[in-house]
Parts: C-alpha cells; sequence; structure tokens
C-alpha cells in the first residue's frame, strides 16, 4: 500500500509540473502568434501606402487593426481582429500610426507595442524610418 501511495504522490507531483509548463507554452505561443499578426499587418499596410503613393493611418486596438487611406474620403482597406482574440493584452504608446507614401513613419518614432499574456511578453518598435523590429 505504501507503494501506491508513492507511486500516485510521484505522479501527481510530475502532472503537476507539466501543467504549469503547458500553460507557459501556450502562453508564449500566444504571444507570438499575436505578434507575428501585428507585425504582418503594419508591413501590409506599409507597403500599400508605397504603392497606392498615399498616407496611411494603422489604428491599433486590442480588439481591432485597422489600416485607413486617408484622404478627402478615408477608406478602410485592411481590418484584422486584435490580439485579444487569443487573449492577448496590447499595451502601446501610440494607438495611431501613420506611414507616408514613401513608406516611412509619419510621427511613429519610436512606437513601442507591447504584448503580454501570462508572464510571457514580446514588443514591437517602429522606427523612426518606418520599420518594425520584433523583440523576443
Amino acid at each position: 500500500m505504501a507503494e501506491v501511495l508513492i507511486v500516485l504522490l510521484i505522479i501527481s507531483l510530475v502532472a503537476t509540473l507539466l501543467a504549469s509548463r503547458t500553460a507557459l507554452w501556450n502562453d508564449r505561443l500566444a504571444v507570438r502568434r499575436a505578434s507575428a499578426e501585428v507585425w504582418s499587418f503594419y508591413q501590409r499596410a506599409r507597403y500599400a501606402a508605397v504603392l497606392g503613393t498615399a498616407l496611411v493611418r494603422i489604428e491599433v486596438s486590442a480588439d481591432s487593426l485597422t489600416a485607413v487611406y486617408e484622404g478627402l474620403g478615408d477608406s478602410v482597406f485592411l481590418a484584422h481582429p486584435g490580439p485579444a482574440r487569443h487573449g492577448v493584452e496590447l499595451a502601446a504608446t501610440r494607438r495611431l500610426l501613420r506611414v507616408a507614401a514613401n513608406g516611412f513613419g509619419h510621427g511613429a518614432a519610436n512606437t513601442k507595442l507591447i504584448l503580454r499574456r501570462g508572464e510571457a511578453a514580446e514588443s514591437l518598435t517602429v522606427s523612426r524610418l518606418g520599420r518594425m523590429k520584433r523583440w523576443q
């Protein structure tokens, strides 16, 4: 009987350790997925600004990502669900980013987007030239 109790104790300890590790892995995967989606969305909007030779406004929130051609009649041309759909929180120094027709950032220098879920976090930074870098 003592041996069975020891085996059950060991199994429960291993299961507890694996459950906490699995939660951390799930958090990391969700943050990486959300970070990749935000980065990809920004790149598509930036290329659209260059190809369309127009100023593009990118609106970033936890619930949605939106890209709009600015002009006389603003028109939304890209819309995507935000990182909240993966359970990821978003903190940003600026919620509005603009990209000029030449692909350079327009007043978005050093904008930092921080994506976090549990203990996993990644940050995205927009340079003064309009490029976005992912930090893991």
